[in-house]
């Protein structure tokens, strides 16, 4: 019996063990546009080294093929390797309507248009085109930016601004008149339309803003012109509406 107990003691200590868990790699979107590569994480967090991290995406600048290693933090990693870029860009026709602008471009099959945000491409909202793409005017000026795609590589981008278009009317307020207290003056008005807000000038001077139709101040010593503007719901002023006090 005692020749049996360290036997039975080597048979426990080899039970089956479980295969090890499978590290997951990372998944990345990879864009090379211009001189700079973009990467950005489709699972997951990652890092990596020799990238800068602006927003969603890790930014390298170079011009030059290379590869670099993606590590999906808490699991595996993977290298990839990008193309060089290019030195050939769009070529760029723009004309512009009263309502729209029309840009047609030329030198490849494909383009992608960015948006400019404070310098910087949106690459969430791109859009692909062949030959020429519509954008609408907007009373903003709004500045893009388009690429030429070759395979998986696009060109440096070219930047371009559309001018806004004339800013829409604002109208006036309505019954603009003046009443008189014993320790104030009072302006009233009213206005039917929807509105921000309504600015009050005292002699071409801001005094004071406000959301109501009427408004207090003190009263002149001397002749005085009170003028109020409307603020659109898009920000756009009216000309304004005056009426005049004297004492």
């Amino acid at each position: 019996m005692k020749r049996l107990i360290p036997f039975l003691f080597l048979l426990a200590g080899c039970g089956i063990k479980a295969n090890p868990e499978v590290l997951k790699a990372p998944e990345v979107e990879i864009r090379r546009i211009g001189q700079k590569v973009y990467v950005r994480s489709l699972s997951g967090e990652v890092q990596i080294k020799g990238f800068e991290r602006q927003g969603n995406y890790w930014v390298k600048e170079e011009e030059r093929p290379f590869c670099f290693v993606v590590e999906r933090i808490g699991e595996g990693s993977k290298k990839f390797c990008v193309a060089g870029a290019f030195e050939e860009k769009p070529s760029l026709k723009i004309s512009e309507g009263e309502a729209f602008v029309e840009v047609y471009a030329s030198n490849f099959e494909a383009y992608r248009l960015y948006n400019l945000r404070d310098s910087f491409l949106s690459l969430e909202n791109a859009k692909t085109f062949r030959e020429s793409i519509e954008l609408e005017r907007d009373y903003w000026e709004r500045c893009y930016a388009i690429t030429g795609i070759r395979g998986n590589v696009e060109s440096q981008p070219v930047e371009f601004c559309v001018k806004p278009k004339p800013p829409p009317t604002v109208s006036e307020v309505d019954g603009l008149e003046i009443r008189e207290g014993r320790q104030a003056l009072y302006l009233v008005w009213f206005y039917g339309q929807d509105y921000r807000e309504f600015i009050i000038y005292r002699d071409g001077k801001e005094i004071g803003r406000t959301t109501g139709f009427a408004f207090e101040t003190e009263i002149p010593k001397e002749k005085t012109t009170f003028t109020v503007k409307v603020v659109s719901p898009l920000g756009f002023e009216s000309k304004g509406r005056s009426v005049y006090y004297s004492p």
